[in-house]
C-alpha cells in the first residue's frame, strides 16, 4: 500500500500511470516431490494439474519509455487436486482426491521492460515478487484418508503467507487514448513450503510432502485505464 501511495503521488507529476484489471485462468500444483515417493496411496509424484481462478487489479507506473513499475492487489485461488488409490494395496472402483484448497491475496510488486514497441502497442516482459496473505486454507484429508490419528484444523496445518516469484510476458494494444487491453501468460514460482514446520502438521500421508512450494502458470486477459497521457 505504501509503495502504491508513492507512485501515485509520482504520477502527479507527469509521469505516465495506468490501472489495469486482470483475470487469469491457471492450473496450479506443488511440483515434483523431492523424495522417493512410495507410499501406495499415491498415484503419481507430481498429482493433478488442477485449475484455478486468479484476479488483480493493478497499478503501472511508466518509469521510462521502456521500462515499467507493477504493483497492486490480487485474489489467488491456488492448491491442488491428488488422486488416491491408484497403486493401493487394496484396489478400489471408488477413486478418492485429495483437494488442497489455498487461497490468498497476494501483492505483486514487478518490473517491466518492453522488448518491442510501436505508437500503440508494447510487447513486456516482467518478473519480481509476490507475498501471499492466506484466506482459506482447508483440505479433505481426514475425510478420505484412514487413520489412526487426529491432525490439527487445516488452516493450523497450513502457513498463513507464502513467497512466490512470478515471471510474465504481456501484449498491451491501446484501444483509445484512454482505454486499452492487454493479454499474457504468466508463471509463479513457489518459494515457500505450505506447511508449517510443526510436526503434527503432516502425520501419515501428508508427511510424504517435502516439497510443497505452489507453483501456477496462467493465461492473462485485462483492460485497463490510462491516468495520465
Amino acid at each position: 500500500m505504501l509503495v502504491s501511495f508513492l507512485l501515485l503521488t509520482i504520477s502527479s507529476f507527469g509521469q505516465k500511470s495506468s490501472i489495469t484489471i486482470n483475470y487469469k485462468p491457471s492450473l496450479t500444483s506443488f511440483g515434483q516431490q523431492s523424495q522417493s515417493f512410495q507410499h501406495y496411496y499415491f498415484a503419481s509424484r507430481k498429482g493433478d494439474p488442477t485449475f484455478n481462478n486468479t484476479i488483480n487489479v493493478l497499478y503501472n507506473h511508466q518509469l521510462s519509455s521502456r521500462v515499467v513499475l507493477m504493483t497492486g492487489l490480487e485474489y489467488s485461488q491456488q492448491g491442488q487436486n491428488i488422486n488416491f488409490n491408484a497403486d493401493s494395496a487394496f484396489p478400489s472402483s471408488n477413486r478418492k482426491i485429495l483437494k488442497v484448497q489455498l487461497n490468498y491475496l497476494r501483492l505483486p510488486l514487478t518490473v517491466g521492460y518492453s522488448i518491442y514497441k510501436t505508437t500503440n502497442s508494447n510487447l513486456n516482459i516482467y518478473s519480481g515478487v509476490s507475498l501471499g496473505i492466506a484466506i482459506k486454507r482447508r483440505d479433505n484429508y481426514q475425510d478420505i484418508i484412514i487413520e489412526d490419528i487426529l491432525l490439527p484444523p487445516a488452516n493450523k496445518r497450513y502457513k498463513n503467507t507464502d513467497w512466490a516469484i512470478p515471471i510474465g510476458i504481456q501484449y498491451k494494444k491501446e484501444l483509445t487514448p484512454l482505454i486499452y487491453i492487454n493479454v499474457g501468460g504468466e508463471y509463479l514460482l513457489g518459494l515457500t513450503n505450505s506447511f508449517t514446520n510443526s510436526g503434527s502438521s503432516k502425520f501419515g500421508v501428508l508427511s510424504e510432502f517435502k516439497n510443497s512450494r505452489q507453483n501456477r502458470l496462467a493465461i492473462s486477459f485485462g483492460v485497463g485505464i490510462n491516468l495520465t497521457k
